[in-house]
């Protein structure tokens, strides 16, 4: 008779200590934002700029987090500044956006303080950048729209030579990143009713820097974010603004 052969050993699932373990090796979480601002400092030290930003944009998305603290503060500076410096405008947005819900309730000065600092920071790139630069209203295009290879040969072969080429391969990253930052505090300061002061000088802000630059397309898009931004806010009738805690010169602000 034949010797019947051994059944195959089924595949054993890991136990639940190696599972934890697993998880806590690949886990990016910190039980105290010091502890990320210490670990993001070691790897910025040793050139490892985007690891730095997960692990701080990891305590600022993580729900252990939600109670503003000083340290919190200092996260997402530290956050802002990596952004600025790998020009993540993206990054940049979600950041603040988890920030402001950090501090919504409980320290609304503290996200107009990072909100400041940030555009400050962006704009004193962006004027570097530009110092050395002639006639950049020109040669740049649309900021909203990626380079591309095919948008690099087209200007190879328009005649423009190395000169310009370099300039506009150095100023048009950081005119994106500032016309971005400005979208996005719009953003971040829509209806919002504690900073509307803040909210009418970033608009400001942006206008000036259409006009400066010459940016026609930007200046179209930025009023109808504006348009947007009105249209919503015209939506709350008087009880519903009054608890929303809207002021009643709101409206007057975003005329102007």
């Amino acid at each position: 008779a034949r010797r019947a052969r051994p059944s195959a050993r089924p595949p054993q699932s890991p136990s639940p200590r190696h599972s934890a373990s697993s998880a806590r090796a690949m886990s990016h979480h910190f039980a105290r934002p010091e502890n990320a601002l210490k670990r993001a400092e070691e790897l910025l030290h040793v050139g490892q700029q985007q690891a730095a930003l997960d692990s701080l944009h990891d305590v600022l998305s993580s729900k252990r987090h939600r109670t503003w603290t000083p340290v919190i503060e200092q996260v997402i500076l530290k956050y802002l500044d990596i952004c600025i410096s790998l020009k993540k405008g993206r990054m940049a947005k979600d950041g603040l956006i988890q920030y402001r819900i950090i501090c919504q309730q409980v320290n609304v000065g503290s996200l107009e303080e990072v909100l400041r600092q940030f555009m400050v920071r962006v704009d004193e790139q962006a004027a570097a950048a530009t110092q050395a630069a002639e006639d950049l209203t020109v040669t740049v295009g649309d900021l909203d729209q990626e380079e591309t290879p095919e948008s690099i040969l087209l200007s190879a072969m328009t005649g423009d030579d190395a000169a310009t080429r370099n300039e506009r391969e150095a100023v048009t990253p950081w005119l994106k990143f500032l016309w971005e930052t400005y979208r996005t505090v719009l953003e971040i300061l829509r209806s919002n009713a504690k900073l509307e002061s803040l909210y009418q000088e970033t608009a400001s802000k942006a206008f000036t820097f259409c006009v400066r630059y010459k940016r026609g397309t930007e200046m179209r898009r930025l009023c109808e974010l504006l348009r947007n931004h009105l249209a919503s806010l015209t939506k709350y009738q008087a009880r519903e603004a009054a608890a929303a805690g809207l002021p009643p010169d709101g409206l007057a602000m975003h005329l102007e």
